[in-house]
């Protein structure tokens, strides 16, 4: 197998918590009495940063873009109870430890929510690190993803970085790794074969791709 190292995104990609994010921004909408979405509209708009993507569906000159992140991340925690991992990734992280893979998740998502969903499914032992976000002033997932790759003698060329969205591709782009993006998270496969990159349907299109380099 090519690959020695793998660095997963989170939201979207392990964990399925799209529906959930949609869901707690079409409440938000509707209690600012804006129109609601299609989880179609969701997946072809939404975009890193999150104010590129509430530019479009709220009036900012009118809503104050921290009170909303705010209410939306009190949703997303209360609706959280339905969010499980995408199917057939467990699976997969334990093939791939079983490979002798150096494992560890990238994301822009608070580490400490990370970990708690990781325990929670029993999946965090498969990672060597966590590099979430610690703080207010989110240094880019570029920078964190370059400290850890050198910090770990990590090589570029055997390494491959998996997300769900075109950040994710901008983001492998920035480290000089591979890159697949899952088509089943956060952006459309409209949105993410514009990239160039390797677009996987489902979990066991990923495994496939992944043992057969």
């Amino acid at each position: 197998m090519k690959y020695k190292n793998i660095l997963w995104d989170w939201n979207g990609t392990i964990l399925n918590d799209t529906p959930v994010a949609f869901e707690a921004t079409n409440i938000l909408l509707d209690r600012y009495n804006y129109p609601t979405i299609t989880l179609d509209y969701y997946r072809d708009n939404v975009d890193t940063p999150i104010v590129n993507f509430y530019s479009k569906i709220f009036d900012l000159s009118k809503e104050s873009m921290d009170t909303l992140d705010d209410e939306w991340c009190v949703l997303y925690n209360q609706l959280s109870r339905k969010i499980k991992l995408h199917n057939g990734v467990e699976e997969l992280l334990e093939k791939l430890s079983e490979q002798g893979c150096h494992q560890a998740v990238l994301s822009a998502f608070k580490t400490e929510e990370i970990t708690k969903f990781a325990e929670k499914f029993s999946v965090s032992h498969y990672f060597k690190s966590i590099l979430g976000t610690d703080n207010i002033v989110m240094e880019s997932k570029t920078l964190r993803g370059r400290k850890y790759m050198q910090d770990n003698y990590l090589v570029p060329d055997k390494t491959l970085y998996i997300g769900d969205t075109v950040h994710d591709f901008d983001t492998a782009q920035g480290l000089g790794v591979d890159c697949v993006l899952l088509s089943i998270g956060q952006q459309s496969p409209h949105l993410l074969k514009k990239c160039g990159t390797v677009v996987c349907d489902s979990v066991e299109e990923l495994k496939e791709y992944i043992l057969s380099r």
